[in-house]
């Protein structure tokens, strides 16, 4: 079934495709509504307080606890001394009676960690992709306020937009300069990533910015024209941008440099238009591509597939999926509704449209041939044995892919349609 497996055919089968639903003004109002239904959970980080109590920076520390049960490392059981050393590594002594939060972006991808340990950790000991203690992953340039760090310092407790972790220093450039630190992420012209990713190519003047990757709705910001020399790491800026990217300098300090990116990339100035079509063309471009829990291996999972999409129009979405099913916007429950009840909803639902189970989001597309499809990040389904007395047998996914609804849940057996609690139009009220 090639036909389904494009953008084009269900971008023509969407009502008013190329209309735009919400403009910029629209989209800030939606994301304030967002930061009042979820308080705490996504912050303008441009207001956050400069001192932390220490209570409040403690609760925070001990918010992710110490785990009880059995888990696994390369296949070993941890031992006790390996959570006695995590909590060390917390520096829970290191806490001042108010703390001075300190100002940063990262240089590179990095990755959040509930606990500030880079081991693979698991709860099954043949497990090598879900990680209990990954919460996200982070591109180059993103903001971030240090709260803390690790009794080794290896490792910086920080406040992103949209989660707070551990984040290894090595991959933060940092000022106690808040002025300086705003005036690099606080800006009207930037460079929009509308690809699944941007790779930027080798520089033999600048390895800081070599090589670097950035995830799609990553807003990098652009040089003003008086800041542009004849050369950048003796290369001609002429057909690419230049854009500004945060270093480490000598002492880890943010440093500001220039970069080019080729005019060529999947890139725009400034957000996409929000309309149907763009949300179905910018998902099918993740099309195919590998499954990652919590953005480990710098992958994608279904929340974050989500987040990406939605960003390129200027959304500011929470990381997780429980968080993301409690944003506003148009809510139809589906909890305790039958088949029938569940099949009118998604008659009547628009393509882009969120749809939400505990623990999966789905970005939704339309009805072909009696069956509802969906496009997702998805790691496992399952499907009866019928060698085996017609018990359940997991079938790994572990990619993007255009799915139909009767797909049946990996534990459970449950058909997505019959899991569904609820669905989302993201229009205005």
């Amino acid at each position: 079934m090639d036909e389904i497996l494009t953008a084009q055919f269900w971008q023509s089968r969407a009502p008013d495709p190329d209309t735009i639903i919400m403009n910029n003004v629209q989209i800030d109002a939606f994301n304030c509504e967002i930061r009042n239904s979820l308080p705490g959970v996504i912050q303008d980080l441009t207001a956050y307080p400069q001192v932390i109590s220490a209570k409040k920076l403690k609760n925070m520390l001990l918010a992710n606890r110490l785990p009880q049960n059995a888990l696994y490392h390369n296949g070993c059981r941890l031992k006790p001394s390996f959570f006695t050393d995590l909590r060390k590594e917390l520096n829970l002594e290191g806490i001042k009676k108010s703390n001075n939060v300190i100002y940063g972006c990262t240089v590179r991808s990095s990755v959040v960690r509930s606990l500030p340990t880079d081991c693979l950790v698991t709860e099954d000991p043949a497990d090598r992709e879900f990680d209990i203690f990954q919460e996200t992953a982070l591109g180059p340039g993103e903001p971030v306020i240090v709260l803390h760090k690790s009794a080794s310092e290896k490792w910086c407790f920080v406040q992103t937009t949209f989660c707070r972790g551990w984040v290894l220093a090595a991959d933060l450039a940092v000022t106690a300069d808040r002025k300086k630190w705003l005036s690099y992420v606080q800006t009207d012209e930037f460079l929009l990533v509308t690809g699944s990713r941007l790779h930027l190519g080798y520089n033999p003047y600048n390895p800081h910015i070599s090589k670097l990757e950035f995830f799609m709705g990553a807003k990098i910001p652009l040089a003003a024209q008086e800041q542009i020399p004849e050369l950048v790491d003796n290369q001609s800026p002429e057909g690419s941008y230049v854009v500004k990217m945060p270093v480490r300098g000598k002492n880890g300090e943010l440093v500001v440099k220039l970069a080019l990116i080729p005019r060529g990339s999947d890139v725009v100035k400034g957000y996409l238009s929000y309309t149907r079509s763009a949300v179905i063309r910018q998902a099918f471009k993740m099309l195919g591509e590998r499954y990652g829990w919590g953005g480990m291996f710098n992958l994608r999972d279904c929340s974050a597939f989500i987040r990406d999409i939605y960003s390129c129009f200027g959304f500011q979405f929470p990381r997780n999926s429980r968080e993301q099913a409690a944003i506003p916007g148009k809510v139809i429950s589906l909890q305790g509704a039958n088949r029938s009840e569940r099949c009118c909803v998604l008659d009547l639902l628009l393509p882009g449209a969120i749809l939400y189970f505990p623990g999966h989001v789905m970005l939704y597309l339309g009805k072909h041939k009696g069956e509802y499809y969906v496009i997702h990040a998805i790691a496992y389904y399952s499907k009866y044995n019928p060698m085996v007395d017609g018990d359940l047998e997991p079938v790994p996914l572990n990619t993007v892919t255009v799915s139909p609804l009767s797909l049946r849940r990996r534990k459970s057996g449950q058909e997505l349609l019959m899991a569904l609690t609820s669905a989302i139009e993201i229009t205005p009220k």
